[in-house]
Formats: structure tokens, sequence, C-alpha cells
């Protein structure tokens, strides 16, 4: 009977793992990915803003999502525009704000 209490137990942390934990993991590193990505691309001020494709950040299609793993980088980058941390110009390019991103409960390694 302790066998089974236990074999329930250890599946309900790694259901908690597995659906809450690693995927906030991942979506952090997403972040710092995305970041990465607007400053080796110098997109950092209006003038040098560059379009989501340029960055390489362009959403996969359905077909590319079934074949790969989960890309959180689309999402990430959502997260940083709903921070303003990433705005976009009028002609649809983006750019980092670095001074906004120190604001940001980001944690950068």
């Amino acid at each position: 009977m302790n066998t089974n209490v236990l074999f329930i137990l250890v599946l309900v942390i790694l259901a908690i793992l597995g659906f809450f934990v690693l995927p906030r993991m991942r979506i952090k590193r997403a972040v710092n990915q995305v970041v990465a990505i607007f400053e080796r691309n110098s997109a950092l001020d209006v003038r040098s803003a560059k379009t989501i494709e340029e960055l390489g950040l362009r959403p996969p299609t359905f077909l590319e999502g079934m074949m790969r793993m989960r890309d959180f980088k689309p999402y990430a980058l959502q997260i940083l525009m709903k921070a303003d941390v990433v705005r976009h110009t009028d002609g649809g390019r983006l750019y980092l704000l670095q001074d906004k991103l120190a604001a940001v409960d980001v944690d950068r390694r």
C-alpha cells in the first residue's frame, strides 16, 4: 500500500514539474535568447529596427510546428512586447529598448 502512495506522489510531482516548472524555465530561456537576437542584430533603436523575418523570430507554420519541438521564442517576443521592452515601428519593424530591459524581471546570464 505504501508503494502505491509513493508512486502516485512521484507521478503528481512529475506532473507539476512537467506542466508548470519546465515551461516557465523554457520561456525564461527563450526571453534571454530573443534579447540576444536583438543585440546580435543591433536592433536597439528606431533607425536600426528589423523585421521579424530578419530577426528569425517568425512563428513556425502549422506543419513546421508539427515536425519540431515547441519554440518558445515567438511567445517570449510577445511577452517582451507586452512589457514594452520591444517596440514596433509604423513599418512593422521591431527594436529593443535596453533601458526598459533592466526594469523587467529577466534573469540574464
